[in-house]
Order: C-alpha cells, then structure tokens, then sequence
C-alpha cells in the first residue's frame, strides 16, 4: 500500500516494482491517473523564481552561482536551480525535492545565522504545528534509530551529519538540511522503564530562511532519507 501511494502521487515509478514485468507496468500505467498537485505547485513555484535574481540572493541562502545557475546543497547533495526555476542533480530527483528547494529559493532569507539551538516550537508559527513535527518528523525518526540504531546512524552521516559533544545526550549529530537551516538530533535510547527519546533542534533564525509548514516538509525529507538509505 505505501508503494501503490508513492506510484499515485509520484515519489516513485512502477518500474522500480520487481514484481511486475515490463508488459505488466505498461498495462498499469493505463489504469490510473497520477496526483498532480505537486506539478502543479512546481510550476507555480518555477514561476516565482523566475522573478528572483538567483545572483542577488545566493549569499543570503548560502547558496553558489555557477555558469549562471545556483548550486544548493541539501542533505550532502549539490542540486542546481536554473534561472527559469529548474532544479536537477546527478540522480533521480523527487517532486519532493523540488518543492523544497522552490520553496527555500522564493523565501530568499537573510542573515547570519543566531548561533543558538531551539526546539521546532520555539520558531515563528511552530507552536501551532508542533504536535505535526513531533508525529510526522521526530517520532518516524526515533522509530528508526530505536529498530536500526547503528544503520540509521550510518546513514544521518552519508547525509553529512557529524557527531556533536556538549549536547544533553551522547548520541548528538549535527547536519546542514540546507546551507542557511542546520540542525541538531538528539537521540537517548531506552533505558531500564524508560523508552527512547528524541529532539530535532534547529538554529534560532531558521523561520526567516522557510516558514513552520516548510521545515516539516524538510524534516519529513529526512526521515525518508534515512528510510531509503537503510532500504539499500
């Protein structure tokens, strides 16, 4: 049922099924119809970066210009964002993906960043959408390095992340989900009555670079990130 879903909303195509042969996908792939809000928010967001100058504001989202494209890097992997709002990278690319990165170009943030770490709550418009990080980013996220603790530590460091000390927990990893919105695991596994605990933080002026809704999006991407690292 979670493949059938991703294949209807477009995180993933027939073929990659190893159960059905060639004849079998192609006679699918007549019998339904694909989602297509998420192509259609691309395009509306393509439209948006089009109007930007993508040189003006590369060093405000910490991003790089090259050939007159900008280069972002997410997770641990460089993506280009042409002038006419494009997004490619060596690899298959996710609508997901793109959205995001739509999203964090458009928005077009400023500033250092604040140097001190905050609970998703304590971020402009969090407090409202908290109980939805906690259940669609932290609590997935916990459930995989509680069943797979030392793959799915693997795998956060595949994605850049590196172990921190001088946080409340020995197991503290710090990663850059995006140049300008780095942010901090903090994982402590059961202990004798007590069950596993999770804490994503994210720097102070992490809601002037992608609004509440947003930086659910990019917590949701990285569970499926570890997700699909641990698959492999």
């Amino acid at each position: 049922m979670p493949f059938a879903l991703a294949v209807v909303t477009g995180t993933a195509e027939l073929s990659e099924c190893s159960l059905l042969s060639q004849e079998e996908c192609a006679a699918l792939q007549q019998g339904f119809t694909r989602s297509d809000w998420r192509e259609d928010l691309i395009l509306k967001l393509r439209e948006e970066v089009r109007a930007r100058d993508l040189a003006a504001i590369s060093p405000g989202i910490g991003g790089e210009m090259r050939s007159g494209s900008l280069v972002l890097t997410c997770m641990g992997r460089d993506f280009t964002i042409a002038p006419d709002g494009e997004v490619s990278s060596p690899g298959r690319i996710t609508p997901w993906i793109k959205i995001l990165l739509l999203h964090y170009v458009r928005t077009a943030g400023t500033g250092e960043l604040a140097g001190r770490w905050v609970s998703y709550g304590e971020l402009r418009g969090g407090l409202v959408k908290i109980t939805s990080f906690q259940r669609d980013c932290e609590e997935p996220l916990r459930e995989l390095l509680e069943q797979e603790f030392e793959k799915a530590a693997a795998a956060l460091g595949r994605l850049g992340a590196e172990m921190r000390p001088g946080f409340p927990s020995q197991h503290a990893w710090q990663l850059a989900l995006l140049p300008k919105v780095p942010a901090v695991i903090l994982y402590w596994p059961p202990e004798g009555e007590f069950g596993s605990r999770i804490k994503i933080l994210f720097d102070a002026s992490a809601d002037r670079f992608l609004d509440a809704e947003c930086l659910i999006f990019l917590g949701e991407g990285l569970v499926k990130n570890v997700e699909m690292l641990l698959s492999h």
